[in-house]
């Protein structure tokens, strides 16, 4: 959506030259630049995977410089000295609502003030990536003080929810976003130490060496542990379903034969029929029996039909919270569905749909786990304004629940198509050249529903994906969202 030469700026940073740019005012449109170098550089390094884990972090440091700029532009406008400590958290409090919480009225302002920028550089050198965030303020001793124990306090903390609590301080935020970098750097094997803050008369720049060879540091905690036990004790699916699924792999096998079977287990009926009707095999006309069911949708079909039926029953009976994802597993579902066609990629179109609709089954193992950390991973994804609460499910639990689902998938004997789009739903981009087609499809089905509550923003999409999908502009992107909700409203409709 910002135009650059990506090869370009690459390339010279792989050949060990700096590229640097330089901001006076931070949106989301000027960090898709940075995402985009980014997730060159990590795919040409083979590190593809700590893509979400960069993004995170450099997002967090070039906001705190921005933040630390938009402050002296404040302090100076109201004629407030910033080293007047008695002064200076009454004017935070009110630089919060005339500033912070106001950037599209100020954007103007910021970006003809010619006094303060940002600046962030890439460098490669012997193999070692170095991000550094430069802005030209002179830190205050009590800002750099905070700054420096917020760190220390976060290196010693065990896990996300006692380190957020330890720095928690009102006047000038949370102070999570440190917590934040110090638990991505060393959870991704990074490693804190790698952060670096450096000051002087010309301003602060944070730096991040992101090294060769990683750390590995196994993230453990009992709360991970109680969950790989829970996947374990699921049932496997019952002997009725796997004799079904057989039989939908066998040529010679007889729809009035399978019809049959299935209509001997009401709630099975009822669930296929249901199931069949949401993924609109045939648009404005509702399938009412078990055997216009199968005849309509096909043998390969039923399959997923049934392996989604029961996964939802199984689940459902063990977790009673199970309803509250299903109705956004089904909007995912059908979303998929339709993006494939639009894709020109109709012979997935129902593989999307199946995996749509199973997508977020680690999220139900999740949320009856721990309801409160989910409930602070929850509150700091939408307070940072992260595009996914995954990455904070890997660092506080060990465990996201797109792995989760994955472990359910493997224990359910999914196929590929199936369990490596579920494992990678968040982070499509380590999804592997067989199955990148269906797994971005998934991803992209599930941000527009994201976005349609306010939990993503069109913005958070990866770059990768859009111009897979050849989309160009904001206004493109959507455009494309309005007509797959306009058709997903008229879906609903027909089916009363």
């Amino acid at each position: 959506m910002i135009n650059i030469d990506k090869n370009k700026y690459t390339e010279k940073v792989l050949r060990g030259e700096e590229v640097s740019f330089s901001f006076r005012f931070i949106d989301e449109k000027s960090l898709i630049l940075i995402n985009t170098l980014i997730l060159r550089i990590l795919s040409f390094q083979g590190n593809i995977f700590l893509l979400e884990t960069l993004i995170t972090i450099i997002r967090e440091i070039v906001f705190n410089a921005f933040k630390a700029n938009l402050k002296r532009i404040y302090f100076e406008k109201s004629g407030i000295n910033i080293n007047d400590s008695e002064k200076y958290e009454i004017a935070m409090q009110n630089f919060k609502e005339d500033y912070l919480y106001n950037l599209d009225e100020i954007e103007a302002e910021i970006t003809t003030n010619q006094n303060y920028y940002i600046q962030i550089s890439f460098e490669q050198k012997d193999g070692i990536l170095i991000i550094s965030v430069f802005n030209n303020v002179q830190i205050v001793k009590e800002e750099y003080s905070r700054i420096m124990l917020r760190i220390q306090q976060s290196k010693i903390s065990q896990n996300l929810a006692d380190a957020y609590n330890d720095v928690y301080d009102p006047t000038e935020g949370a102070g999570l976003g440190l917590v934040l970098m110090v638990f991505l750097l060393k959870n991704s094997g990074i490693g804190a130490d790698n952060l670096s803050i450096t000051h002087d008369s010309n301003g602060i720049t944070v730096s991040v060496k992101i090294p060769k060879q990683l750390k590995e540091e196994a993230i453990v905690s009992d709360v991970k542990e109680k969950i790989l036990k829970d996947v374990e004790s699921l049932p496997t699916f019952p002997e009725n379903i796997i004799e079904l699924q057989q039989l939908c792999n066998k040529r010679e096998s007889s729809i009035e034969d399978i019809s049959e079977r299935i209509s001997r287990d009401p709630a099975l009926t009822a669930d296929v029929i249901k199931l069949s009707n949401s993924a609109g095999f045939v648009p404005g006309k509702k399938i009412t029996t078990i055997k216009e069911a199968v005849k309509i949708i096909g043998l390969k079909n039923l399959y997923f039909i049934l392996t989604a039926s029961t996964a939802k029953k199984i689940l459902g009976n063990k977790y009673k919270k199970f309803e509250l994802i299903w109705e956004h597993c089904v909007r995912v579902a059908y979303y998929s569905r339709l993006i494939s066609k639009i894709k020109n990629l109709g012979n997935m179109a129902d593989s999307a749909f199946i995996t749509g609709l199973l997508h977020d089954i680690g999220k139900i193992v999740l949320l009856s786990t721990d309801e409160k950390i989910i409930h602070t991973i929850s509150e700091i994804t939408k307070n940072k304004q992260l595009r996914s609460s995954s990455i904070l499910e890997e660092i506080s639990i060990g465990i996201s629940h797109a792995e989760i689902g994955g472990l359910i998938a493997e224990k359910w004997n999914f196929p590929d198509n199936l369990k490596i789009p579920i494992t990678n739903h968040h982070s499509p981009l380590n999804s592997g050249p067989e199955y990148k087609e269906l797994t971005y499809i998934v991803y992209f089905a599930n941000m527009l529903c994201g976005i349609e509550i306010n939990k993503y923003n069109y913005y958070y999409i990866e770059t990768e994906i859009l111009d897979w999908f050849k989309i160009n502009s904001i206004e493109e992107l959507q455009a494309l969202h309005q007509k797959i909700k306009n058709s997903y409203k008229d879906h609903l409709m027909s089916l009363g």
